[in-house]
């Protein structure tokens, strides 16, 4: 896999997996596979069972291209179509902050989690959100007229901020579900090596402007979870 797919490119996917130890045939739900290039590596170096899911069409069909082996599935991660208690972990690059109601998506992935599975995340986050962040925030999550008139539809729950996560709703409904995060690591050497690539390489960088990035504060996480066993 190209190191520009993602901030840490294989190395922040290979300390995550080395930590969690899955045990070979080990079940894993990428949400945001793209084009399979991570579900890939875990199958070849892990031997793990990857089931990869997109929202793109067109991304599952070339990823199914690409890795006639591995399972490729459109779906959304905040609804995720299959059976409590299926998978050994749950794999987010870049992902959760992409979605309109990234608390929903780690409920249906404690959902699809075993008891004992591990919940992976790496992604921007806010450091140290300042009071204006915050209160932009609620603002944001403040109800419309138009809410109210949804026929019962949930409302996003936003967490981001300038596209990036604010940790403390995360951290929130990962103790409220249970879990144990094991290891949360700043990256933010990760963030600036791929958007400095990207740059020089010529490539348009959407949210990871670095004008944008130094203005907010925006930095790169790893986060380990483990759903704890009853």
């Amino acid at each position: 896999m190209n190191s520009l797919t993602h901030p840490g490119g294989l190395e922040i996917t290979k300390k995550a997996f080395d930590l969690c130890r899955l045990p070979k045939s080990s079940k894993v739900l990428d949400i945001g596979c793209g084009h399979g290039a991570t579900a890939a590596y875990l199958t070849n170096e892990y031997y793990l069972c990857v089931t990869g899911i997109d929202k793109s069409a067109e991304a599952i069909l070339n990823a199914k291209e690409k890795h006639p082996g591995i399972e490729f599935i459109e779906g959304d991660g905040q609804s995720l179509n299959f059976e409590s208690l299926s998978f050994d972990c749950v794999l987010m690059e870049c992902t959760l902050s992409l979605m309109p109601n990234p608390v929903e998506a780690i409920h249906e992935a404690f959902c699809v989690l075993k008891e004992g599975g591990y919940l992976v995340i790496h992604d921007v986050y806010l450091q140290n959100p300042t009071r204006e962040d915050l209160e932009l925030l609620e603002q944001i999550r403040k109800p419309r007229a138009e809410d109210n008139e949804s026929c019962g539809e949930e409302r996003r729950f936003l967490c981001t901020v300038n596209g990036a996560l604010i940790m403390d709703d995360i951290d929130a409904a990962l103790e409220e579900l249970g879990f144990d995060v094991i290891l949360f690591e700043d990256r933010k050497q990760d963030l600036d090596s791929f958007v400095a690539s990207r740059v020089f390489g010529g490539d348009s960088i959407g949210e990871y402007d670095m004008a944008q990035q130094g203005k907010s504060k925006i930095s790169y996480y790893l986060l380990v979870a483990q759903k704890v066993k009853k």
